[in-house]
């Protein structure tokens, strides 16, 4: 009787323990059924319909150099714990404006489209002093002014 209470017990453990490292998913930004963007029809549609259809977005272009540019982005990911984020799915659907403020273009990219940016590990120097960690304890001690309230 002892034998099957200890491995009930030790089967319970294990399946609350497997049942606690199930993944955390999660989603993000807009979620934009592909039959609407398709229904956009370049050349005629206006930023206000397009923000009646689909909303306001989630970005728009810092350098509008020949008409701005509107985005919609989702992302779905997925992690374990304390374990890094794997992304499932991502979308990003761009919408290029003229300067007449009607569409002049639909982009639709995904998680393949991606690419990887290295990031530059440099450090700008700056002046001053570099102090020690005494130097900084120590360091106001004789700078007090009673005078001063």
């Amino acid at each position: 009787m002892k034998k099957i209470l200890t491995y009930t017990l030790c089967a319970g453990a294990v399946a609350i323990t497997l049942a606690a490292c199930d993944p955390v998913q999660q989603e993000k930004g807009y979620r934009i059924d592909p039959e609407v963007v398709k229904n956009i029809e370049t050349g005629i549609a206006t930023k206000e319909s397009i923000i009646e259809t689909l909303g306001s977005p989630s970005s728009v272009s810092t350098f509008p150099g020949s008409g701005e540019a509107w985005y919609y982005i989702t992302k779905r990911t997925e992690h374990f714990a304390f374990l890094d984020k794997k992304i499932l799915e991502q979308s990003v659907i761009v919408i290029q404006f003229d300067e007449n403020e009607v569409v002049k273009g639909i982009k639709n990219y995904n998680k393949e489209d991606a690419q990887n940016i290295s990031i530059v590990d440099r450090k700008t120097p700056t002046g001053g002093n570099e102090l020690g960690f005494f130097e900084q304890i120590f360091g106001n001690f004789g700078r007090f002014n009673p005078g001063a309230n």
